[in-house]
């Protein structure tokens, strides 16, 4: 990696970063934006072998510059460097072409570690978006297949519908509703609403978290 970009908005973050990526490439040129408009700038002013990209920056989102890397910048490496683990940034960044994924809670020596990584073909993401990934990617056993009424209730409550809205919706009773979800969350072994969203991804109900 000759050239880096590094977009990080908080001074000592970026600082440790940088010493991360000159541990990891000692010999690379490291270019430093801290916001969204300032790595536009550093977009159209050079070429990237690597960007490491800040999700939350004062003037937006740094999935934003995905696009336009992937449009100017094909060959560039695009990592998410971020706080947020949740599916919403994580598939909407990997929907948009990073292939890293990396959050800030790691140690500067892990970080380095990962992104050594890189000159032997893999790719940068944290242990805990792994995980996700694969309960994404993991198959649905088919004991836990649905009635088209429970597949029905958990489409609309994996888009945010609450019980009783989702009840309304299906023209049945509110409590009718609730035995259903219990029964879907038993089924497929989930706990939450967010687990609900997931695994409705998976059974390809829903499309991933809308950006």
């Amino acid at each position: 990696m000759k050239t880096i970009l590094l977009i990080e908005d908080i001074p000592h973050v970026a600082q440790w970063i940088y010493q991360a990526l000159n541990l990891a490439f000692k010999k690379s040129q490291i270019t430093v934006a801290s916001t969204l408009k300032e790595g536009h700038k550093a977009l159209d002013e050079q070429t990237y072998d690597l960007a490491l990209i800040d999700i939350g920056l004062p003037d937006g989102s740094g999935i934003d510059l995905l696009n336009r890397l992937a449009k100017e910048q094909p060959d560039c490496l695009k990592v998410m460097s971020t706080i947020f683990d949740d599916d919403q940034h994580v598939f909407s960044a990997l929907r948009k072409g990073a292939k890293g994924y990396i959050l800030k809670d790691q140690s500067k020596q892990e970080l380095s570690q990962m992104l050594c990584g890189i000159s032997k073909g893999h790719y940068p993401i944290s242990p805990a978006i792994a995980n996700k990934l694969l309960h994404f990617f993991q198959p649905t056993p088919k004991d836990n297949q649905l009635t088209n009424r429970e597949t029905e209730v958990l489409t609309l409550v994996a888009k945010g519908f609450s019980v009783p809205k989702v009840a309304q919706l299906l023209s049945i009773k509110p409590n009718t509703c609730y035995g259903y979800v219990k029964d879907i969350y038993r089924k497929l072994n989930i706990n939450s609403r967010s687990e609900a969203a997931l695994a409705a991804t998976q059974l390809g109900l829903i499309s991933p978290a809308n950006d």
